[in-house]
């Protein structure tokens, strides 16, 4: 274990860590920060969110329909008469013939307006009017969204490529699934997030772990460890090395990652179902948000520590660091790809997996393959080199 923990100290030594934490940094802040700095992103998602915030607060996981139907009447009884109170007191609208909300409403239809008018229109959906107008049109989408989420899953059920996707569809409308509180603002922004914290871990992963190998080779090292049995037994310890490694530090970016978007406060949805009339997504599971990203993160160990396993299988491959990166980049391309396959609309019918195979639940099969296919061809090429030639 002793010659473990040395390799390991090798891998994550303070440059190649600074190495990673700066590209770690640059790829957050030119792919990732969006979605915490512009969470929700304009309006009328931010009020959409603040609605399905509070529906959870008040209601629990499900809205019952005689919930939606108390919340709908009660919230826009208060924004109208929160409207009417701003009408009356702001010059903008008398100046545009405006003395009340049905006034406003009819204005608002006109194709063409006058300058009053426009200033009119956007002062209720300005600041000064706390966004009100914009409060009211979220109220609007959530009341057509209940309404007619059963309509668009017979729609769908119509359209329906297959059996299984007809049975999944009719399963979410009798049994009423949809009713499960999900706002879809926060399942895309999650959807993403996740996405680029894979591809940056992968990334990671390869620039951290590659080195170790490579270095032995490029100093022959590796010829004066031939020499003896004892000597052979080292590669063993550094593929087990850079596993750990590679274990690691998946979860050090996850903790840390994970930790700066729970200050979004998406956790309040963490045991709502994914399948909702607030989602435009249904999943072939009745699953929550909370089980969607411990899937996510099982996905992440199990593609990143089959990575690490090719990276470990290149580097043995490579004699210089030139040679390794040109083998590293069409790889890391390739693994863009698949986490784009993998982590866009997980265990969806819009799965860009599940549309080119039809097979229900391909996403972790997919990664499973590649840990399985790294590690069995890592753990091959140690017992292969215990026994090669040193001419």
């Amino acid at each position: 274990m002793r010659i473990v923990i040395n390799e390991m100290k090798k891998i994550l030594n303070i440059k190649i860590l600074l190495v990673v934490a700066l590209l770690c940094t640059l790829f957050y802040w030119f792919f990732m920060s969006y979605y915490i700095d512009c969470f929700p992103n304009g309006h009328s998602a931010i009020e959409e969110v603040e609605y399905s915030t509070e529906l959870v607060k008040r209601y629990g996981l499900t809205l019952e329909e005689d919930e939606y139907t108390e919340f709908i009447n009660e919230t826009r009884q208060k924004l109208i008469s929160e409207m009417e109170m701003y009408i009356k007191s702001n010059p903008a609208f008398a100046d545009a013939g405006i003395y009340s909300y049905e006034d406003y409403e009819k204005m608002y239809e006109k194709e063409e307006l006058t300058e009053a008018e426009n200033k009119a229109v956007w002062t209720l959906l300005g600041e000064e009017c706390d966004y009100a107008r914009f409060r009211m049109q979220a109220i609007n989408l959530i009341e057509s969204w209940y309404k007619d989420f059963p309509k668009l899953l017979e729609r769908q059920i119509s359209e329906a490529k297959n059996q299984k996707e007809i049975d999944r569809l009719t399963s979410i409308l009798t049994t009423k699934e949809y009713i499960n509180i999900m706002d879809w603002n926060v399942y895309e922004n999650t959807v993403n997030y996740v996405y680029y914290l894979a591809i940056m871990t992968i990334m990671a992963v390869l620039v951290l772990v590659s080195p170790l190998i490579v270095t032995d080779r490029a100093g022959n090292i590796h010829l004066l460890q031939f020499t003896s049995k004892y000597g052979r037994k080292i590669f063993k310890k550094q593929l087990l090395a850079v596993i750990l490694s590679a274990f690691i530090f998946t979860t050090v970016l996850i903790i840390i990652f994970g930790a700066v978007y729970g200050k979004i406060g998406t956790w309040i949805f963490w045991n709502s179902g994914l399948t909702s009339f607030f989602n435009f997504s249904v999943f072939w599971f009745d699953i929550t948000y909370g089980q969607y990203i411990v899937i996510y993160i099982a996905f992440l160990y199990l593609l990143c520590l089959g990575t690490a396993a090719i990276a470990f299988i290149l580097s043995r491959f490579s004699k210089n660091f030139i040679t390794l990166i040109l083998k590293l980049i069409p790889v890391f391309a390739v693994l863009t790809i698949i986490c784009k396959c993998v982590f866009k609309y997980t265990f969806s019918p819009s799965n860009l997996l599940y549309r080119a195979t039809g097979l229900i639940g391909i996403e972790p099969i997919v990664c499973s393959l590649i840990f399985i296919a790294g590690m069995a061809a890592a753990c091959y090429l140690v017992r292969r080199e215990r026994k090669v030639d040193v001419i």
